[in-house]
């Protein structure tokens, strides 16, 4: 059937005779433009050269039009291929190449006169690269209704050749989307794309040329047939060196283009691998990009933290319990050049036991100072950008300012994204304020948070690893068959076991059921009916009101206190529980447990002990606010000045004498020192800081809180130099300086450490010069030995707490239980050599750990046996335990890394820091009974919310025979068998136990918030 333009399906197969006529159509059209652009170029007829540079690079820049061409430049070549198998040319397919090839040769106009504008050697080159295809195409196609041969018409035309238009509007298409050819995933996208086209247009040429076949001299080597499967066959096995032999061309036209295809094929085909090799080894060093998926969740990192910072906070990301959260959880870190952590995290997310974090967890190379580099991570995708610092920086003022600065830099450039920002001093959250900082921003201080830990853990012993246990995932799995098997393993003690129930808790905040407020229900019952419900095994300790424009976060609000329902305000709960899905609320249809009949007062009594006092904490007399000594400054009477003036002369005269008197701290009175009963703290590592910040304000601010002046604890700090910010406890009562070394002993004996209540050891990391090659862990060796001449020194059983403060988690198992190799301070000669002991012991544990892991090595069927006296981690350990170990630096990026699930946990952790917390003893009536029963009482007779009991027991770091063996030698060479205590009696925090299974003990103390304030009925 003949077609009108086209020759339908009664068409000619493809020869000479239809070749030379499309050939000269479009010889003609490419000599008419070569030789009008040649003229044009040297008579330069038109000098508004940049208008049409506009027009061109204007013109198809839009997606509209780009994808048009790229769809109809696809159907041509299609269009093409499909034609070669039915020796066919429709009309519709004729019509839908002439407007395709018209298009394409209207967008060459304005580039052909440019190209000539621009002068002779650059219209020459137009010519003949981009300018010869597009005359060829529509040459051919013009030539096509005009030669017919025997009464038909050729099907043939060189539209193949818009495969070079194909490639050209690829690539268009991916600068208009902006698309990053240096993502792994595009770069293999376009590099697939581009072989393709390429492959198409030689397998074309060579389709051409083969059924074309050669001229008459050269006819009698034209043997095989060729088609599009097979031309793809021949150039792909041509390119890639494979070559099997079973295709190869018969025309000398066909060997001419194999000889360049194979030669040109060869050269692309490296050079595509090439640069996907170059891609990939970018991304893998830091330099490549990521997107995101829609709708994931995704947390970007900038600063300069540690490898063991980065660690920790992954680690606290994707821990099981927030297994629900992480499916779609991605992270990437950007970190400067150089930093070690751009190879050591990625080595480490691949090591074994770290899949579930594959693909997640993304390192690049960067600052959040640049936006190529905040874009190269997609941060406007970003759920969240947490702002993190070095926590061994030398210079912390420049930490925390290029910190602020990276978060001005994130601010500006996504200023609706939620932005974590962790500084090392509380007093660089000035900087902050000044910078107009919007609400989408949370700050939070190391020095605040672990000294405002350690200040209240020196009033409530167990605090500590309550709230720490809080802050941080733990997850403890039992195994009891292998327990079982092992004929050496001892069974676990059961204050380890209450331990670890403890700590595995952890706080949710989750809405409260609408039955409640419904039910006009107060705290109380509300706390009732959820202990009810789970069975003694889920506690309500605190409440969260959200309104659109704040949030009141409420630990303990009281038991009277209503539940509220409101249309603008959500109330949340605060619950300790061992997992989300154990909470269980009353809801619709269910009995309310928690609303019951409450009997008469009786007269069991409950002591109060430290911490504050037991009864409502408004009878707690406030502290006494040290103003009067700057109330009368006689200079200023004297001087005539204006209100205003005076007023400010008397603002400027009080800062003068507050920085005189901060520049002589008051020494500690021998009385008091006499006395004892005081908190010390020792400030280790301060030797060569000159500019030493300790904090020592958020330390003495919970100790303080509510407490009546008879009741106020001296604090006195011992440092090698005194700190710069003594100014702000200038103004408290009983704060002490001492200067001196907290490793000599002589210096130990002038602050009376003997007879001191708490000795809080505290690491000063931050603001010291640390060596090139000095490794992380070597930070805490002066805690370390501080901590062993301490202990060393102090009696058998004395009372005094040393709590330790150290950065590296890992070096816990350098700090034995108080009292293990102590107890020689009776000898006059003891104190250096109890010194010396200490640093022997940690060599001694140091090579004994080596030896065990040789043997491990060398014996690998003894393997299994000898995991069983692997240290284990920090927070089961003993020290910990009972409240005498604080490892501020991973609590603290734990409770960062929280923060992400639970935005409101910061707040909880400082309502908790700075609640009156009551410590009971346990009267003998009270013995035996219930947890539950107790909890009721003391949070309906005395508004107290018990948290935990806080209990003793025989400790022991080893216990077993082998780790006895072990250490026989260290404790031979510490002191005799009849000094060395394998066990010591110590405390420990029994957080929320179940209620209705614990049994009271005597001995035990429980740890109570008080109400916030006053019961609202």
């Amino acid at each position: 059937m003949d077609g009108i333009i086209a020759c339908g399906t009664n068409c000619g197969n493809i020869s000479w005779e239809f070749v030379f006529p499309q050939l000269a159509f479009g010889a003609a059209l490419w000599g008419v433009l070569f030789l009008v652009g040649f003229a044009l170029a040297l008579t330069a007829a038109t000098s508004n050269v940049d208008v049409w540079r506009a027009y061109c690079y204007g013109y198809g820049q839009t997606k509209t039009i780009a994808s048009i061409q790229f769809v109809l430049a696809a159907i041509q070549t299609f269009h093409f291929a499909v034609r070669t198998y039915s020796l066919a040319f429709s009309d519709v397919g004729f019509f839908l190449e002439a407007v395709t090839v018209l298009l394409f040769f209207c967008q060459l106009i304005p580039q052909w006169g440019l190209a000539h504008l621009e002068g002779v050697g650059d219209g020459v080159q137009f010519m003949f690269t981009s300018a010869f295809p597009e005359c060829m195409m529509l040459g051919s196609l013009l030539a096509v209704p005009q030669t017919v041969v025997d009464g038909q018409s050729a099907w043939f035309s060189f539209s193949w050749l818009g495969a070079l238009n194909l490639a050209t509007m690829w690539g268009r298409l991916l600068e208009i989307e902006k698309v990053n050819l240096e993502i792994p995933k595009f770069a293999v996208l376009d590099a697939a794309a581009t072989t393709f086209f390429k492959a198409y247009l030689m397998a074309m040429m060579m389709l051409t040329f083969e059924n074309l076949g050669d001229p008459e001299f050269l006819v009698p080597f034209t043997k095989d047939k060729w088609n599009t499967i097979s031309s793809f066959y021949f150039i792909l096995t041509s390119v890639s060196t494979v070559g099997f032999g079973d295709l190869a061309p018969a025309s000398s036209l066909g060997r001419f283009v194999t000889v360049l295809t194979i030669f040109g094929g060869v050269l692309w085909v490296a050079g595509v691998g090439f640069k996907c090799l170059q891609v990939f080894a970018v991304a893998a060093s830091g330099g490549g990009f990521f997107e995101p998926f829609l709708h994931a969740k995704y947390i970007v990192v900038v600063g300069n933290p540690r490898h063991q910072m980065l660690k920790d906070f992954i680690l606290e990301l994707f821990h099981p319990d927030h297994a629900d959260d992480t499916d779609e959880l991605h992270v990437s870190v950007i970190l400067p050049n150089n930093h070690d952590a751009l190879t050591s995290i990625p080595a480490w997310v691949k090591s074994t036991g770290n899949f579930d974090m594959m693909g997640r967890v993304h390192i690049f190379n960067g600052t959040a100072l640049d936006d190529k580099d905040l874009n190269r991570v997609t941060i406007s995708a970003a759920t969240c950008v947490f702002i993190m610092p070095d926590l061994l920086a030398s210079n912390v003022m420049q930490e925390d300012t290029e910190n602020i600065i990276r978060m001005m830099s994130l601010s500006r450039l996504v200023p609706k994204v939620r932005k974590i920002l962790l500084l090392l001093r509380a007093e660089n959250k000035q900087l902050l304020m000044e910078a107009n900082m919007d609400s989408n921003i949370t700050s939070m201080a190391y020095d605040q948070f672990k000294l405002e830990m350690a200040g209240k853990s020196c009033q409530v012993h167990g605090f500590g690893p309550l709230v720490c246990n809080l802050c941080k995932s733990i997850n403890i799995e039992e195994d009891e068959e292998e327990d079982e098997a092992d004929e050496e393993n001892e069974a676990k003690p059961q204050w380890k076991k209450d331990f670890e129930r403890g700590s595995g808790l952890e706080v949710y905040e989750v809405e409260l059921s609408e039955t409640y407020a419904a039910r006009e229900a107060t705290f109380i019952e509300v706390v009732i009916d959820v202990l009810e419900q789970t069975g003694g095994l889920v506690y309500l300790i605190g409440l969260v009101e959200q309104r659109p424009d704040r949030k009141n976060v409420m630990i303990n609000p009281g038991p009277l206190y209503k539940i509220k329902q409101a249309g603008s305000m959500k109330v949340m709960g605060v619950f300790l529980a061992a997992d989300r899905e154990a909470i269980m609320q009353c809801d619709v249809g269910m009995v309310f447990l928690g609303r019951r009949e409450r009997a008469a007062d009786d007269d069991d009594s409950l002591d109060a002990a430290g911490g504050g006092e037991a009864a409502n904490p408004a009878n707690a007399l406030k502290r006494r606010k040290a103003g009067s000594k700057d109330a009368h400054i006689a200079e200023i009477n004297n001087i005539q000045l204006k209100p205003e003036q005076k007023e400010t002369a008397l603002k400027l005269a009080r800062c003068v004498r507050q920085h005189q008197r901060s520049m002589k701290p008051p020494r500690p009175p021998l009385r008091l020192l006499a006395v004892g009963g005081h908190v010390i703290i020792l400030a280790v590592g301060t030797e060569k800081t000159e500019d030493l910040r300790l904090g020592v304000d958020h330390f003495v601010k919970p100790l303080r809180q509510n407490v009546a002046p008879e009741d106020i604890l001296p604090v006195i700090v011992l440092a090698a130099v005194q700190p710069r910010d003594w100014f702000n406890v200038e103004r408290e009562e009983q704060v002490y300086f001492l200067q001196g070394s907290p490793t000599s002993l002589m210096d130990l004996q002038r602050v009376n450490f003997t007879g001191a209540s708490t000795i809080f050891i505290s690491h000063v990391g931050s603001g010291r010069e640390m060596g090139a090659n000095q490794e992380d862990w070597t930070v805490d060796f002066e805690v370390i030995c501080c901590t062993r001449l301490v202990e060393s020194q102090l009696p058998p059983g004395s009372p005094v707490v040393v709590i330790s403060d150290i950065v590296v988690d890992g070096n816990h198992p350098f700090l034995p239980l108080p009292g293990q190799y102590g107890g020689k301070a009776a000898d006059a000669h003891t104190g250096r050599r109890g010194f010396r002991a200490s640093l022997a012991d940690i060599a001694e544990s140091g090579r004994a750990s080596l030896l065990n892991a040789a043997a491990m090595v060398a014996n690998p069927e003894g393997a299994k046996k000898r995991e069983k006296i692997k240290v284990d981690d920090y927070f089961v350990q003993p020290r910990f335990a009972a409240g005498r170990l604080f490892a501020g630096g991973n609590t603290f990026t734990s409770l960062a890394a929280n923060t992400f699930y639970n935005p409101t946990l910061i707040d909880l952790v400082s309502a908790m820091i700075m609640c009156q917390i009551t410590m009971i003893r346990l009267p003998a009536s009270w013995e035996g009974k219930s947890y539950f029963e107790l909890f009721d009482y003391l949070l309906w007779r005395q508004s107290l919310l018990a948290i935990g009991i806080y209990r003793h027991a025989d400790m022991s770091l080893g216990g077993g025979k082998e780790m006895d063996r072990s250490n026989a030698r260290t404790s031979r060479r510490i002191a005799s068998s009849k000094d060395t205590r394998k066990t010591v009696r110590l405390g420990f925090i029994y957080t929320a136990p179940p209620g209705k299974e614990t049994a009271l003990m005597p001995g035990d103390m429980i740890i109570c918030f008080q109400a916030a304030g006053p019961d609202t009925k």
